[in-house]
């Protein structure tokens, strides 16, 4: 089995970390059979690919991978697969500790994953059944009547704040533009007006430093003329990571189990973007009396890295013990009733794609195209009539000293996205793609890796320098030497944090990116660019994704039968949080 294996990995199929995860577990069980190796693999490439464990009975009998000679390598029935893992001294049943664990006889797990679910389950568990907060009910009507306007539309929004204000772990969950910051904020000023909470012991938060800065900054903007809540003394918002304060060289956080964070209200925008480790981390470090307030959009992707945990939370809330722990927003104050991307948005969640290309077609002029791809030098006319003006104009403002909010406004009105990294339609092929017709407008250098006007994706945290995977910066020349070049940040504070180039850690260019990597990002107008052929990473979530990065205008680059097929692919990570979280007993 190994060598079928190694032959799947050199097919680019397999990662190293499963190829080497199945050769430690054939040295730790010399007597393991094909089947318990296959399962290591597999359940490890699927922990990569962002899968919590493996449901065996999904994947039972059918093809996996393909090995050496293209000889497909079929799973093995389902009773024989048990057997063959209960045998096995490196799985586990349940709780035991060993680097496979197997669950209810469906689920296969790396004991990591399987020890961070079952924690974060009792963590949330814990908190959803703990008594409500004991709120005055005449104050709290009094101080609702201060804080929300008599306006149908946000009799939701007004209920949502209800529910946070008692309850210690709530989630309002809404699609873009429904008015989750806006909510939160008068949730803020109603534990003031109840003299609940100080601002000084707010924690704001999310997991990128890009959506930190947005979420400082939506909350001023949502604070904006009302004397309700002045921000001014709420702390800066920050990253998960330095909320826990964590560190590099492996050590553990700041805070954790054994050391709460200082706060009394935590707010997480972004959620769905919050992986099982960080949010099981995030749930211990908690005070027992704090109120955690988890701000997402269940209908987006997950986070890049294992894990569904708000999608699971959501699905869990509909029984005990996390029932009426999870208030929706359905009313979108951003697009109107006529805005094309509204719609195109709530037919691609419904999966209805008759509506979803009806929309499009129907579209003109307006803020939802589709521009149809036949070859490739259709992808690169399309580039040169729609976007390069507005990359050249980025750069010319760099190049002349333009200051950095000025210039990354600039190249911030459009953005390119993709659903892969690699191959035709991907990200480094329209990324090199842009790269070469500015160098043909003599804008840059031909082969120039480092030029003013460049936009950059981090794509490893770096807790040093506090940048974080996900960030977006731009290349500006140094003010005091203007021959040097430095990469700038916007800081979650306010202002621009210049670093040298030769300190980032691992970054890309940015005129495209994944849609995964664009989550927590807002754009003016947003081009998603559609592979050549379908594809497993192609879902109704990533194009769901896509579609609401934009706020004024949308383009779908591509043909109608892989729209379709994205929008008929529902994906649902495999996870056990949802059964945790529902059922007694279970841990």
């Amino acid at each position: 089995m190994l060598q079928q294996l190694h032959a799947a990995w050199h097919q680019g199929q397999l990662s190293d970390v499963a190829l080497h995860f199945a050769g430690l577990i054939a040295r730790l069980d010399p007597v393991a059979d094909e089947n318990v190796l296959l399962g290591a693999a597999l359940t490890s490439q699927y922990a990569v690919s962002g899968e919590v464990c493996m449901n065996l009975g999904e994947i039972a009998g059918t093809s996996v991978l393909v090995g050496a000679d293209g000889a497909e390598i079929i799973a093995p029935k389902l009773s024989s697969w048990l057997t063959s893992l209960r045998r096995s001294s490196v799985v586990g049943i349940d709780d035991a500790y060993q680097p496979l664990v197997l669950e209810n006889d469906d689920r296969l797990y790396l004991y990591q994953y399987r020890n961070l679910e079952a924690r974060l389950a009792s963590a949330l568990r814990s908190r959803a059944e703990a008594p409500d907060f004991d709120v005055d009910p005449a104050q709290l009507n009094r101080a609702l009547s201060v804080v929300f306007p008599v306006v149908a539309e946000a009799m939701e929004q007004r209920e949502a704040a209800v529910l946070t204000v008692r309850r210690p772990f709530a989630v309002i969950s809404g699609g873009p533009g429904t008015g989750k910051t806006t909510t939160v904020v008068r949730v803020l000023a109603l534990l003031q007006e109840l003299n609940i909470v100080v601002p000084d012991r707010v924690a704001l938060s999310a997991p990128t430093g890009k959506a930190a800065a947005r979420l400082r900054e939506a909350v001023a903007q949502a604070s904006t003329g009302s004397e309700l809540l002045d921000v001014s003394p709420l702390g800066e918002a920050v990253t998960l990571h330095r909320l826990l304060g964590w560190r590099s060289g492996g050590r553990p956080p700041t805070y954790g189990a054994n050391r709460a964070i200082p706060y009394d209200v935590v707010v997480v925008d972004e959620a769905s973007m919050v992986d099982l480790a960080l949010m099981t981390r995030l749930l211990e470090a908690l005070p027992a009396k704090a109120r955690l307030i988890l701000l997402g959009d269940r209908d987006q992707l997950s986070s890049v890295e294992a894990g569904a945990v708000l999608g699971d939370i959501c699905a869990a809330a509909e029984s005990k013990p996390l029932l009426g722990s999870v208030a929706r927003l359905g009313h979108s104050w951003r697009f109107t009733r006529d805005s094309q991307i509204g719609r195109l948005a709530t037919a691609v969640t419904n999966g209805d794609t008759n509506e979803a290309l009806a929309t499009l077609s129907k579209s003109g002029q307006s803020d939802a195209i589709m521009r149809p791809v036949a070859k490739r030098t259709d992808l690169v006319d399309l580039l040169e009539d729609h976007c390069l003006d507005v990359y050249a104009e980025g750069l010319r403002l760099a190049a002349t000293g333009a200051p950095a909010e000025a210039v990354f406004n600039s190249i911030s009105r459009l953005q390119l996205l993709a659903a892969h990294r690699i191959g035709p339609g991907g990200v480094h092929e329209l990324n090199q793609q842009v790269e070469k017709q500015l160098a043909l407008r003599g804008l840059l250098r031909p082969g120039d890796t480092w030029y003013p006007g460049r936009p950059v994706l981090v794509t490893r945290n770096d807790y040093n320098l506090r940048l974080f995977n996900g960030d977006i910066g731009v290349v500006l020349p140094d003010p005091d030497q203007p021959e040097r070049l430095k990469a700038v940040f916007a800081q979650s504070e306010g202002g621009w944090r210049a670093i040298s180039p030769g300190r980032l850690p691992e970054h890309e260019t940015a005129y495209a990116m994944t849609v995964h990597k664009s989550q927590g990002s807002e754009f003016n107008c947003v081009i998603m660019v559609l592979p050549e052929r379908a594809s497993l990473l192609l879902s109704r979530a990533l194009l769901y994704t896509a579609i609401t990065r934009a706020t004024d205008r949308l383009e779908i680059w591509g043909s109608t039968e892989i729209l379709e097929e994205a929008i008929r692919r529902r994906v649902r990570r495999a996870s056990g949080l949802r059964d945790r979280l529902c059922s007694v007993g279970v841990t």
